[in-house]
């Protein structure tokens, strides 16, 4: 009962905090939307900690999954956002955080808890971060296009009032996706060390495609690093090698856990 009522006032705050984003007030919109937001982070961290852990091990089935991922967003653009301006971002995560939790809280496990050796925990750790980062820089390329298509049309927003330039937007969504890459990469090799026999434990599609989405991060920081990618090209890689990524963890764990 605790952890639903914490779970339900994480909701509340998360979108208390992407409506505060997009409200344009007088209220000093990017601290208060930011401090609403952390406020939510901190109440579904204490969600998670309540239900991940159990007397059987760690529980990480669909829904618990889905939110913990949702949790590294929020967390990886709240630490950002006290270096570089990127608090805008939880126009777009937060909701989604806030759906995450509720879906974590409807749905009924099929999985029992299980206890992971060290490799294979370090594994779902940079595997859960690296899914985290690319989730960032796919709203960021969602930011892009907003952005972008406005200051074409010479509109006026809110949100992108609050954005900052483009020129910094795209620096800093390379610099989220090479960091999302090399820990991708770790989680790859960790996958591969670790895990002991990728057939008997249903986890080869999940390899493939994250093999896949690697190939084309790969390819598209190699583009723009040496080719100078960016724009409409940059966009349109990071959303494929985020879906390929979304595909290959949770359309695997769904056809896993519920269809299957």
């Amino acid at each position: 009962m605790i952890s639903f009522i914490i779970g339900l006032s994480a909701i509340l705050f998360y979108i208390l905090s992407a409506w505060t984003q997009n409200n344009p007030t007088s209220v000093p919109v990017l601290k208060s939307g930011y401090t609403l937001g952390l406020v939510a982070w901190v109440l579904q961290g204490l969600y998670l900690y309540l239900h991940l852990f159990t007397k059987a091990g760690l529980l990480l089935d669909i829904g618990a999954a889905l939110s913990l991922t949702a949790w590294a967003v929020i967390g990886i653009i709240m630490i950002s956002s006290l270096r570089k301006p990127v608090s805008s971002l939880l126009v777009f995560t937060a909701p989604i955080a806030a759906l995450a939790i509720a879906v974590d809280i409807v749905s009924v496990s099929s999985v029992e808890g299980r206890h992971f050796s060290s490799g294979i925990l370090l594994h779902i750790i940079t595997s859960i971060l690296s899914y985290a980062l690319f989730a960032v820089a796919a709203c960021q390329a969602v930011l892009l296009i907003y952005q972008n298509r406005y200051l074409k049309n010479h509109g006026s927003s809110a949100l992108v009032a609050n954005l900052p330039p483009l020129q910094t937007m795209e620096s800093l969504l390379f610099d989220v996706l090479a960091a999302g890459q090399i820990l991708l990469s770790i989680a790859l090799l960790t996958g591969f060390l670790f895990l002991d026999d990728l057939w008997a434990q249903h986890v080869v599609h999940k390899t493939i495609l994250s093999l896949v989405a690697w190939v084309i991060f790969s390819i598209l920081l190699l583009g723009h690093y040496r080719l100078g990618w960016r724009g409409r090209t940059a966009i349109r890689w990071t959303l494929w090698g985020f879906a390929t990524l979304v595909v290959a963890f949770f359309g695997t764990k769904l056809v896993l856990e519920v269809l299957l």
